[in-house]
């Protein structure tokens, strides 16, 4: 079983930062200072061989060694600045919570929890440090939930702007997206920007002579993405970072566009795939019915007996509807004349489902017992809908809300990069 391939960040962060005076008490040189922490020779050595890792498992061809040990100390660097920003707003993640987080690994992989630690301990890994690892990981997505949450919502004004810019066409599409970022920091003076241009405009010079995408990104770009190409995975339209969604919707699949100006610095964007989502079809159900409930005063056989003696009844002419405003203990439904509206599948009880699917439309059950009690069920109609463009507004509001609170978090995460102490005490070695 390969372990490494349930997160790249969370098997890649065995060890991250130490508090200083531990660091300092250990034979492990210090490679980075970060605000009040460190970053060691150790950590950095681990992280890299765990990337070596997965790169290899994955087929991906490692950037060169130089620039893979400068990628990993900012990683290390920004882990470091995020766990001592909870730290200081309180976050904490319990044992019983990272016991359960475990529990969930082990399922993912099929496995008991015993037998995934042995499959760790298999693949190399410190059992203890990988837990610690996990609870890293847990702690800094709780912090960036919850500060994505506060900062960001998203307005029906701002949906509606965004369908009557974007169109509705090709809202099925989704758009694998790389990119790569040279970072600015806040005012930065004229000629760091020109620098940072002129690098852009070299990566674009490189792409223009046939260098592959993903190598120019684990070379040249600061994003948090840099390692793995710059991927920024699939995306739906809404999903799309605001700064590049007109490029990207008139792009071409293995184009490229740039450089793009933003506050935190230049970038360059490439459409790696695009692919039509399927329709979100709903094959729906129609019905009504007649609920008569056993108690202390009817048993099952009565209720059993009445449901035959309506059915007969309707059979002969008598109205459904009638019987089941007079008799039915499902009183939401009984006064509508025993309708339940129309149902998606998986909407009503199985037993109850399993019936309408066999009925005609028009046609009466025989009585039929759920965890409910005894129903007298009659199918009025059927229908498919199209539920793409039902639910357009809510899928997109919910798209923005996530590129949001991405972006904001981003944005975060960059400030606090560009304002925390950070000395690098040796670049380390090649």
């Amino acid at each position: 079983m390969n372990m490494f391939r349930v997160s790249l960040i969370l098997l890649c962060g065995l060890l991250l930062t130490q508090p200083i005076a531990a660091a300092q008490s250990s034979l492990d040189s210090i490679v980075a200072v970060v605000d009040e922490s460190v970053v060691t020779e150790r950590e950095l050595a681990d992280r890299i061989k765990l990337v070596t890792v997965e790169f290899n498992q994955s087929n991906r061809r490692l950037p060169k060694s130089e620039v893979l040990h400068r990628q990993v100390l900012e990683i290390l660097i920004n882990d470091s600045l995020l766990l001592q920003e909870a730290n200081r707003r309180g976050i904490k993640i319990t044992d019983g919570q990272l016991n359960q987080s475990m529990q969930r690994l082990a399922q993912q992989n099929k496995l008991s929890l015993s037998d995934f630690r042995k499959a760790l301990i298999r693949d190399g890994l410190n059992y203890d440090n990988y837990r610690e690892t996990v609870r890293r990981e847990m702690t800094v997505s709780t912090l960036g939930r919850q500060y994505s949450q506060r900062n960001a919502t998203i307005s029906d004004a701002e949906v509606d702007d965004f369908i009557k810019v974007s169109g509705g066409d090709d809202t099925n599409y989704e758009y694998r997206i790389s990119h790569i970022l040279i970072a600015l920091p806040d005012a930065a003076p004229p000629e760091q920007v020109s620098e940072a241009q002129e690098m852009a405009e070299q990566i674009l010079a490189e792409l223009n002579q046939g260098v592959k995408f993903d190598q120019l990104a684990n070379k040249y770009s600061t994003g948090d993405t840099a390692l793995q190409g710059g991927d920024l995975g699939w995306r739906k339209k809404a999903e799309i970072p605001s700064l590049f969604t007109t490029q990207v919707l008139s792009m071409e699949p293995g184009t490229y566009a740039g450089p793009i100006r933003s506050a935190n610095g230049f970038h360059i964007i490439h459409l790696d795939e695009l692919r039509d989502l399927e329709q979100s079809i709903s094959k729906q159900t129609r019905s009504r019915h007649i609920l008569i409930k056993p108690n202390e005063l009817v048993t099952e056989d009565d209720a059993r007996d009445r449901l035959s003696g309506f059915r007969d009844r309707i059979l002969q002419g008598e109205e459904f509807s009638r019987l089941a405003r007079l008799y039915s203990v499902d009183y939401s439904s009984a006064t509508e004349g025993g309708d339940i509206g129309w149902q998606d599948p998986g909407s009503t009880v199985k037993d109850y489902e399993a019936v309408t699917d066999q009925l005609e439309i028009g046609e009466l059950s025989e009585p039929t017992r759920t965890q409910f009690g005894w129903h007298l069920i009659e199918v009025t109609d059927r229908r498919t809908v199209d539920e793409t463009e039902q639910n357009k507004r809510n899928k997109i509001y919910s798209q923005l809300l996530q590129q949001k609170q991405r972006e904001v978090f981003d944005l975060w995460k960059r400030r606090l990069r560009d304002e925390a102490f950070v000395v690098i005490l040796a670049e380390p070695d090649a």
